[in-house]
């Protein structure tokens, strides 16, 4: 290939060909191969809709050749902002086909981060709902769009508005030939889907990756979960960022002749998610820690034996609590797989279905093939084996980098291919990787560490809260103190005094207890689900100033 690759060497390239990880292949040629082999199979379900490969094939032909209409040339960018939807991956193989860049949006933002995203990445066409939940996207596109100058077409989902286009239009039979659409292929090494990843206070930033680069990623999850065209994977979490609920349990599938079960929207609906997994006979799941978490007093309702295709539940986005994992394997007789990695840097370490229960529930893994992880001190250097150190890897599976934005480029990727995680990790005996907190986390009181990581992971026992995350408040004596905020079970209730007596009985010193407590309904999180810290230090920031603990 002759194409400049800008975070990965020639000599890297070589090494990922020659052992097998890049394939050259575009996303849309191995869903094709799926199509081939499985014509009538069901390839999404979705409520009480079916649609077959068969079907799904012809839709992708019709949108990729409409779309070609349209004059749009390869590279230029689809946006498509929905829920949970069949839309998603139609889209997205549609644009693959004919060499387009598919660029999804979560359907929760508004006009602030869908004006950033479609102006960093100077989107030709934006596809939105007319409405949904109550929030009218068309004029939202309306009201920002005298700020795009690159946006041309907009189309509307299920339903029609003054001055767009009904998507309904892209899905009519195209009069473009096979020949004309295959022509358009682009190169696997070209960037060809986006990821949305953001920081904890700044907008997303839009993380391009070629189809070898994410084939990897999905081809490690294939190999470690001991995945088959026979299995029925449930989304249950948010997909539209193209992140965890996206390229896993929707993207893989398709690509291997297996099956999708879409879940519209999480929104709270446990025993929605829980009956699906029963009633679509659900072989494997994928979910933030969160919602498994929050599926276990439903589960408590059910008996393994409902339960009996069930065999894996595949957790990532962030660090699945140890009684969490466990209880969700003696309840369902599944077994809990976690993914270590970033939208942007990729995936260094898996877990293995194989692997034993312990190292299931309390690493992430060991390295995957063709990545080199590494964990550096300050200075920049690896620190002597057995110790903490910050992760950084290179692998085959990292972004091309983010589109529009060579400082936020710079600032995650060395100048030789590492990406900077800014997670502290340990590596035990045997080679599994433990995530032990956050370069930037840790609160410095008086003079003394506090790892919220340590508080975090003994708070989560409390029989009453489903989620916790301890940041950093300022002090105007200490420098800082900690401050815990968690998510409650419904009807359940957790005082300061009782958080902390909990806490002191799990044998934290007193010193790393947390001086104020804070209930929220939910957490702001990212794209994948990760919890924004920043935004709480914010939250709590202001509260202070507004109780005149610090000065305003």
């Amino acid at each position: 290939m002759g194409i400049a690759l800008p975070l990965t060497s020639p000599e890297q390239a070589a090494r990922y060909r020659k052992m097998g990880l890049w394939h050259d292949k575009t996303f849309y040629e191995f869903f094709a191969a799926s199509a081939a082999r499985h014509p009538g199979k069901t390839a999404i379900i979705e409520g009480t809709r079916r649609i077959t490969y068969a079907e799904l094939s012809a839709l992708i032909n019709n949108v990729a050749g409409n779309l070609l209409d349209l004059g749009l040339r390869p590279g230029d960018i689809v946006s498509l902002q929905t829920r949970n939807s069949h839309v998603m991956p139609l889209v997205h193989l549609a644009c693959n086909r004919i060499g387009l860049l598919y660029m999804p949006l979560h359907d929760t933002w508004r006009d602030v981060e869908v004006k950033h995203l479609l102006k960093r990445s100077g989107a030709k066409v934006v596809i939105v709902p007319v409405e949904y939940r109550g929030f009218n996207h068309v004029q939202m596109i309306s009201g920002i769009r005298g700020e795009l100058p690159d946006l041309q077409h907009v189309f509307t989902l299920e339903g029609t508005a003054p001055g767009t286009r009904a998507f309904d239009e892209l899905l009519r039979p195209t009069k473009r030939h096979k020949a004309e659409l295959d022509a358009r292929r682009p190169d696997p090494d070209l960037p060809a889907h986006t990821m949305l990843s953001g920081g904890t206070t700044a907008l997303s930033k839009i993380s391009r990756f070629t189809c070898n680069d994410l084939v990897v990623m999905l081809d490690n999850f294939v190999r470690t979960a001991e995945f088959t065209d026979n299995d029925i994977i449930a989304a249950l979490a948010p997909a539209g960022t193209g992140a965890t609920g996206y390229v896993f349990p929707i993207l893989t599938p398709l690509l291997h002749g297996a099956t999708s079960v879409i879940l519209e929207r999480w929104g709270g609906n446990v025993p929605e998610a829980v009956e699906l997994l029963r009633r679509e006979k659900c072989t494997c799941s994928v979910a933030i820690p969160t919602q498994l978490t929050l599926m276990i007093p439903e589960l408590e309702k059910y008996k393994p034996s409902d339960f009996p295709h069930y065999r894996l539940a595949y957790n990532a986005g962030a660090a699945l609590p140890y009684d969490t994992g466990l209880k969700m394997e003696q309840l369902t007789d599944c077994v809990i797989q976690s993914m270590y990695g970033t939208t942007d840097g990729g995936v260094p370490t898996v877990t293995a279905l194989k692997d034993p229960q312990e190292k299931r529930l309390s690493t992430v893994g060991k390295v995957v093939p063709g990545c080199e992880c590494e964990l550096w001190g300050p200075e920049g250097k690896p620190v002597p084996k057995g110790e903490q150190g910050e992760i950084v890897w290179r692998g085959a599976d990292k972004c091309y980098g983010y589109l529009g934005d060579d400082e936020q480029t710079a600032m995650h990727f060395t100048k030789d291919h590492f990406y900077k995680s800014g997670d502290l990790g340990q590596f035990d005996a045997e080679g599994y990787l433990r995530v032990t907190g956050r370069v930037k986390d840790m609160i410095l009181r008086g003079g003394r560490n506090i790892s919220p990581l340590t508080i975090e992971e003994q708070l989560i026992k409390h029989p009453a809260v489903v989620d916790v995350s301890v940041t950093s408040m300022p002090d105007p004596i200490l420098g800082e103190r900690a401050c815990a905020f968690v998510m409650l079970k419904p009807d359940a209730s957790l005082g300061f005094e009782e958080a902390v007596d909990f806490l002191k009985a799990q044998h934290l010193a007193v010193w790393q207890l947390p001086e104020r407590l804070e209930i929220i309904d939910d957490f702001p999180r990212g794209p994948g689900g990760k919890i924004l810290k920043g935004a709480l230090t914010k939250l709590v920031t202001e509260k202070l100033k507004a109780e005149g603990k610090i000065p305003a």
